[in-house]
């Protein structure tokens, strides 16, 4: 990107939805609130290793290896990912004053998504920014490693999620709950 914003893509449940557990989580004690933060990281960690292990086999590999790099599971009460950012990435092309190191977020959505075949994604003198397009998938894009996991894992981190949170709930307010 010609300016240097960081770009990058954070992965939560809407908030809309959620609206009521927000509060319930306000009436929480601090301690109850850490726990929960600490189980919801340890289960989007292994969400989050799924991908880093699925940018292994993407079609641009080198590239995926770079961004796998910062995909993150963040310690949230929601369950919530990140990756991009704005470090800048070692490329072997020659850095110029029109033309710098990319950012981590750069990468993300060109190593993600591919690249169309009309020119965009495509060197001047020849060769290829990305891996060809990924395809649609309902209303977007397919993706490479990340998108596809999360819609393969998408059920099971609800209900791993839910679980989580009744268990912890049930240690303030006992079994009387749900």
């Amino acid at each position: 990107m010609a300016d240097n914003t960081r770009q990058r893509i954070e992965f939560k449940p809407d908030a809309d939805d959620l609206k009521m557990l927000r509060q319930a989580f306000k009436t929480m004690p601090k301690e109850m609130q850490d726990i929960l933060r600490k189980e919801t990281q340890h289960m989007v960690g292994e969400l989050a290793n799924k991908m880093r292990s699925k940018a292994h086999f993407s079609p641009n590999r080198s590239q995926a290896l770079l961004v796998e790099k910062s995909i993150k599971a963040n310690k949230d009460r929601l369950p919530s990912i990140t990756a991009g950012g704005g470090r800048r990435v070692q490329v072997t092309r020659k850095k110029t004053p029109g033309s710098p190191q990319p950012t981590m977020g750069d990468m993300l959505f060109g190593t993600e998504f591919g690249a169309t075949k009309n020119g965009k994604g495509t060197f001047p003198q020849g060769g290829v920014k990305f891996a060809p397009y990924s395809g649609r998938q309902g209303n977007g894009s397919k993706g490479y490693f990340i998108f596809p996991t999360l819609r393969a894992n998408q059920e099971r981190i609800r209900r791993d999620y839910l679980e989580t949170v009744y268990k912890v709930l049930k240690r303030k307010w006992g079994p009387d709950i749900g």
